[in-house]
């Protein structure tokens, strides 16, 4: 009985942090995306069933007041939510398109912040969205190491380990979580959050690079997920990467291989 307590408890930790990573996507949707859509935009999300979405996926804790400069979960999640709701959608929209879609401000791309063969990048994301029968859902045409077909990715996994009937479906899961983690989003994350702080002029976009920030930094701790030593400076993302790759391009056909995650499909 106290095990399956515990499984029950996992499992619902495991679907509120889903809930919250797909709740950051919605934050980075682009606008246009947002007001055509034919359900109430994130923002207008109760307060109590955040606050349960962070209780049941961190623990009380996600509540508490910082007592440093860093904010808390909580403290974090509130400015966002505060800022969507008075935003003025043309400057949203203004923004939007000068911080993610011109060049000058920040890149979404993994590929655009790592010094690897780009190619063998994307190839390598796509097999981990391959494996397991994965395709985003987004219709903004972005690449597969995109941040938000990372971050719905990600979500996936955590609802599917929330999900999981035995203990072999969990430890697959959670591996292929700890692996895409380590390969796709540690190294560069947290240098596309510190660009999105640095370079918004509207202060709703530095309020999401923040969440992101600790929502993932949560998420690895919560985890114990590898992370590999990086540099401490933040990575200077390239703006001239002209490649479009797509899942199931000829150019990754050979390179888009599921990773070697034990019975995965």
């Amino acid at each position: 009985m106290e095990a399956q307590s515990t499984l029950h408890a996992e499992a619902i930790a495991l679907a509120a942090q889903a809930d919250l990573t797909l709740l950051t996507v919605e934050m980075l949707r682009a606008p246009q995306t947002v007001q055509r859509a034919p359900i109430p935009p994130w923002f207008e999300t109760p307060v109590d069933t955040l606050e349960g979405l962070l209780v049941s996926g961190f623990g009380p804790d996600a509540l508490a007041a910082s007592e440093s400069d860093v904010p808390s979960l909580w403290q974090a999640l509130g400015e966002v939510r505060r800022l969507a709701r008075s935003l003025d959608r043309n400057a949203w929209s203004d923004e939007y398109w000068r911080l993610f879609g011109s060049g000058e401000g920040c890149s979404l791309n993994q590929a655009s912040y790592i010094r690897r063969d780009k190619g063998a990048i994307l190839g390598d994301v796509c097999g981990f969205y391959q494996a397991f029968g994965w395709q985003s859902r987004s219709t903004e045409g972005e690449r597969p190491d995109h941040l938000l077909c990372q971050l719905e990715f990600t979500a996936m996994l955590l609802a599917m380990a929330a999900r999981a009937e035995n203990d072999e479906e969990r430890e697959i899961v959670h591996s292929a979580l700890a692996q895409f983690a380590r390969t796709h989003m540690h190294d560069w994350l947290p240098s596309a959050c510190y660009y999105m702080i640095d370079a918004a002029r509207l202060a709703y976009f530095g309020a999401v690079g923040q969440w992101l920030m600790l929502l993932w930094a949560c998420l690895t701790r919560f985890y114990d997920w590898p992370v590999d030593p990086v540099s401490q400076a933040p990575l200077l993302p390239e703006t001239s990467f002209e490649n479009p790759y797509e899942c199931g391009a000829p150019d990754l056909t050979q390179l888009a291989e599921p990773p070697t995650v034990a019975g995965s499909r």
